[in-house]
């Protein structure tokens, strides 16, 4: 998780889960770091393992049964991301494939809490191909644990098979409708083969993408197209199938010549108004976790230098969240210091001459939401380093 969107949307989790006075599925109260590594690593195989196919949380600097916040900057045995990164890249996890954290350090009741999150994955379940013990605890090597309610698999058993079943199912998406199966799929371009303007998937072909004329007539391009070299655009339709019905529709763009592709980004709009009635400043954008932006990501030749220069260009003046969450504070934090934005806009001269169109406000039009997204760009930086 990186920025402050995130740092904010975790944060009022983690309260929640305080509040809630309970451990569940995804979620373990410490009152402090484990003193014994092979517990930390029971502990994190567990919740990579857990049941509800989420990311899941070890929270550091809470009291597990009464849920009064203690933190950890005295703990220690307080450890950082990197030291976690190293105990676990050294464990014989089957395949190789170990379990994914980050840790995030809080404050909460002006105290310092860490939370330690383990990644959701398809790549269940994790387990050990060689024992790993320690100080009279050992992790079992071929024991599959997992965690179900509040109550992690005994470290001296296996889990029941009703759960070994469903961890694998897990991993060949088979818990997963159609639709997010093919979002998964997508993020593994090499499986997928294209025959002119269809693309299928190598080892599930029932899925298929295919591009196709665009039924309307579009003549205008997009005033993210005037920050490429070439601002000339054509739209296609791009149908995602499941036996032939489709899953999902979106336009698609080829800008800069042809020489890169884009579903079109989504519009936002800002208001410094007191009514709201009407927008001051209209700006492109994606989230990360949208199918928009797994197609992006889908179409985009990396190979190529000419479309990897037309995607920087693209991105200086569209922006990229996280998710909602991150877009929705950083549209509140531009209301609340709306004067920077305006000054920053104002103080962003350039002739560009290069626009031609039509008429001079169709021009001011474009120049306007070139700058916006520029300057947004630079505040959403901001916005970034200081939560």
């Amino acid at each position: 998780m990186n920025g402050g969107g995130m740092s904010l949307k975790l944060r009022d989790e983690v309260l929640m889960l305080i509040d809630s006075k309970r451990e569940d599925d995804f979620w373990d109260f410490k009152v402090k770091y484990h003193s014994n590594s092979a517990d930390l690593l029971h502990d994190i195989i567990c919740m990579a393992n857990n049941r509800v196919d989420r990311d899941a949380y070890i929270i550091f600097g809470v009291v597990d049964r009464t849920y009064e916040v203690v933190g950890v900057s005295n703990d220690e045995n307080r450890r950082t991301q990197q030291q976690m990164i190293d105990f676990l890249k050294d464990k014989k996890f089957v395949s190789g494939i170990r379990p994914k954290v980050e840790l995030r350090n809080l404050i909460i009741a002006d105290q310092e809490v860490d939370v330690l999150i383990i990644k959701n994955s398809t790549e269940t379940p994790y387990y050990l191909t060689e024992d790993y013990d320690i100080q009279g605890r050992r992790v079992r090597a071929n024991y599959i644990y997992t965690r179900v309610g509040d109550t992690n698999t005994d470290i001296n058993k296996s889990t029941d098979i009703n759960n070994v079943e469903y961890l694998w199912k897990k991993r060949f998406l088979l818990t997963r409708s159609p639709f997010e199966q093919v979002m998964k799929l997508l993020a593994n371009k090499s499986e997928w083969k294209r025959n002119e303007d269809t693309y299928y998937h190598v080892y599930n072909p029932e899925f298929t993408i295919t591009i196709s004329e665009d039924d309307e007539t579009r003549t205008k391009s997009e005033f993210y197209a005037y920050s490429l070299t070439d601002s000339s655009t054509t739209y296609r339709n791009l149908s995602i199938n499941y036996f032939g019905t489709q899953l999902y529709g979106d336009l698609i763009v080829f800008l800069d010549g042809g020489r890169y592709c884009t579903p079109t980004p989504e519009w936002g709009f800002l208001f410094f108004g007191e009514h709201r009635v009407n927008h001051d400043y209209a700006l492109k954008y994606f989230t990360k976790d949208s199918p928009s932006y797994k197609l992006n990501k889908f179409l985009y030749d990396d190979n190529n230098q000419e479309a990897s220069f037309a995607r920087r260009c693209f991105f200086e003046v569209v922006l990229l969240f996280e998710d909602d969450f991150e877009k929705d504070s950083f549209f509140t934090y531009v209301e609340q210091y709306n004067e920077i934005f305006i000054d920053r806009f104002n103080s962003l001269d350039r002739g560009f001459s290069w626009i031609e169109v039509d008429n001079h406000r169709h021009q001011e039009n474009i120049v306007s939401r070139l700058k916006t997204g520029e300057v947004l760009n630079q505040m959403l930086s901001d916005f970034r380093s200081i939560h």
